[in-house]
């Protein structure tokens, strides 16, 4: 026991090496009429700290093999987009060349054409709400799917507030005071959006099915979360695949979301249809394919999901207006009498330390 308690720990470095610069990672999306976006990064070590590496200004344009070019164009670092129209009986790829010189290009991939979504629906049962998307193809054709969500949320403040800390010459606490002249609430820190986009990826098949038939879970909201606690919304994206493409993205999926206990899959190697035409032996990470996308809203109010019993639990408290400095973490309520105030956690009564006070342009 003693010999083991003394044993050194060394540091595990994975057998695994590439360029100082990284592998380009190549993600995105090309539409059969409309929008094309491509967001370009690079790999990172393991050990690094920095999440992201974009890779801006190059040259990304999408090629069809009657010789038309459609050029993109840098609209945020490392993203590129444009507007296309595509032929369906033509074929197409990705062309890409960096800043470095090295010069990229997908395979030429058909057009998948993509079917409408049928509905997005909700359910309710012990575990919460459960989006569902519900799609088909009459004429048995796709098969493989992706989709991506939008939700948007309302949420309030757990209190009104109409107070606000004063402060002194040095930026010191030293009272409190009405926020407003009018001595009304401050709405601009009750009301709040959120945004959360999906971060896993959502796959779905009917291949193993005699009809192209889907109707699959996409999103769970647990039992009393404050995504209901107002108004909710979800924008749904839907998009068409190849095998190929599916079969790509499903090894990305596991290697990406496994737990990392002895019983998951070992990680596989991702090869796409990305390859780098300057040094083929350089591995590229992505798979570009072409469809439509189609688009579906829906919205959940408070009032269609009774008993739904969203809860903030707050700490709260009476405080003398001369002690203000000694309280920073409660921000001021309302007076209470006689030189007092009532305060709470600055999470509970300032809205946009969780949210975006800015209503989105689509809210009702």
């Amino acid at each position: 026991m003693a010999i083991l308690i003394m044993c050194c720990k060394d540091r595990y470095e994975p057998p695994v090496s590439s360029p100082q610069t990284g592998y380009l990672v190549v993600e995105g999306y090309i539409s059969a009429t409309g929008p094309a976006e491509i967001h370009l990064s690079r790999t990172i070590p393991l050990a690094d700290s920095v999440r992201l590496t974009t890779e801006a200004l190059a040259k990304v344009a999408v090629q069809g093999n009657d010789n038309s070019n459609y050029s993109l164009t840098e609209s945020s670092k490392g993203l590129y987009t444009t507007t296309v129209n595509l032929n369906a009986s033509k074929l197409y790829r990705l062309y890409i060349k960096t800043k470095d010189g090295k010069e990229y290009a997908s395979d030429y991939v058909k057009v998948k054409t993509a079917p409408h979504i049928d509905s997005v629906s909700w359910t309710r049962d012990t575990s919460g709400v459960k989006i569902w998307i519900n799609t088909h193809d009459p004429q048995n054709n796709t098969w493989y799917y992706r989709w991506e969500t939008e939700e948007t949320w309302e949420f309030h403040s757990r209190y009104y507030s109409v107070l606000d800390f004063s402060y002194d010459s040095d930026g010191e606490i030293n009272g409190v005071k009405y926020r407003r002249p009018d001595h009304q609430v401050d709405t601009t820190i009750y009301y709040c959006w959120r945004n959360e986009n999906s971060s896993n990826i959502l796959l779905g098949s009917s291949a193993k099915l005699s009809q192209d038939i889907i109707h699959q879970q996409l999103i769970l909201i647990p039992t009393d979360d404050w995504k209901l606690s107002v108004l909710y919304s979800v924008n749904v994206k839907q998009y068409a695949l190849s095998k190929e493409e599916y079969e790509y993205l499903q090894k990305m999926k596991s290697n990406s979301e496994a737990t990392g206990s002895i019983f998951d899959k070992q990680p596989s190697e991702l090869v796409g249809n990305i390859h780098c035409t300057t040094k083929p032996q350089e591995p590229v990470i992505g798979f570009i394919g072409i469809a439509n996308r189609y688009e579906q809203r829906i919205w959940i109010k408070n009032s269609e999901v009774p008993n739904w019993h969203y809860y903030q639990s707050c700490e709260f408290m009476e405080i003398p207006v001369d002690s203000a400095k000694y309280y920073p973490q409660f921000t001021p309520l309302n007076f209470s009498g006689q030189g007092r105030y009532f305060g709470a956690e600055g999470i509970c009564v300032l809205c946009t330390l969780r949210g975006d006070n800015k209503k989105p342009l689509f809210w009702p």
